[in-house]
């Protein structure tokens, strides 16, 4: 009935919480499925052993989360395909409960659930599409509020049943037959904004993304992306060189310009004013400069 595709790079400890947080599920049929990143630090082998019911690809290289998805859906056997980060842990009864809950919804296409960090805190796992004039995130909650209530953050996360834009991918369910009509992952994509641009797909379609809040998850941000500075002053460039290409994609004319140059002035009055007190921000700079 369900097969769960986990992108893992480097997130051992909390894999393997993950994982045995899944084990304890009520679900038939269950398939899980890990793709390594090329994490190249000689532990895959150590939980292909400890783990023998779990499907394990090693990747040779690492060519981002799209692409790292993709390649466990396409040994995907069951109807519901369940895109899932490894650094959450799922209580025993999750699944169960939103299957029961989506088998009997055809027009919801993208599902994602309540998300808490490790500290009980609501993580709001969802947001607005990016707009020509909305790039500067403090638009972003302007227009939320002059949306009104419903594209509220607090509503959408507590409201038993909501419809925001886009829904994060670190919990996605939907039917492999969707995803496939989708297109799959944007490929294009390394990492972030993958999500908002499948949602954006969908969206397209007159498809219904959705978040079930009668269930929830704990989601520990980071846990790839902030190993150590440099790693986390790549993930920080992606974001930046995934918003443009997300631009690209999906913004035309004058107001493509306009969001590029919005993201550039953001950019780089954020490096110029931070990087003094950032060993981070000194490395992004010193990468978009000298490619290191």
């Amino acid at each position: 009935m369900l097969s769960i595709i986990i992108v893992n790079y480097r997130s051992w400890n909390r894999l393997a919480a993950c994982l045995n947080s899944i084990a304890l599920q009520s679900v038939d049929g269950l398939e899980v499925i890990v793709v390594d990143n090329h994490s190249n630090d000689g532990r895959a082998n150590q939980f292909i052993q400890a783990h023998p019911a779990v499907r394990f690809i090693v990747q040779e290289t690492n060519l981002g989360f799209a692409q790292a998805s993709n390649q466990g859906a396409l040994t995907a056997k069951n109807e519901w395909l369940l895109f899932l980060n490894p650094d959450t842990i799922l209580s025993p009864d999750t699944l169960k409960l939103l299957l029961d809950k989506a088998t009997h919804q055809p027009t919801w296409k993208l599902i994602g659930i309540r998300q808490f960090n490790d500290h009980g805190k609501d993580t709001h796992p969802h947001g607005l599409f990016l707009k020509w004039w909305n790039i500067w995130p403090p638009i972003r909650s302007i227009e939320s509020l002059l949306r009104g209530r419903k594209f509220s953050k607090r509503y959408l996360s507590t409201a038993p049943i909501t419809y925001p834009d886009w829904i994060s991918g670190s919990f996605v369910l939907i039917r492999n037959a969707d995803f496939i009509e989708l297109g799959a992952w944007d490929e294009r994509f390394w990492m972030y904004c993958e999500d908002m641009d499948l949602s954006k797909r969908a969206a397209m379609k007159g498809w219904n993304r959705v978040m079930y809040n009668e269930v929830s998850c704990i989601h520990s941000h980071g846990g790839s992306s902030r190993i150590n500075h440099h790693t986390a002053a790549i993930t920080k460039l992606a974001v930046i060189q995934s918003t443009f290409i997300y631009i690209n994609k999906h913004l035309h004319g004058v107001g493509r310009f306009f969001a590029k140059a919005t993201l550039v002035k953001i950019t780089f009055f954020s490096l110029l004013l931070s990087s003094p007190f950032s060993t981070v921000k000194r490395m992004m700079i010193s990468r978009l400069m000298f490619g290191k």
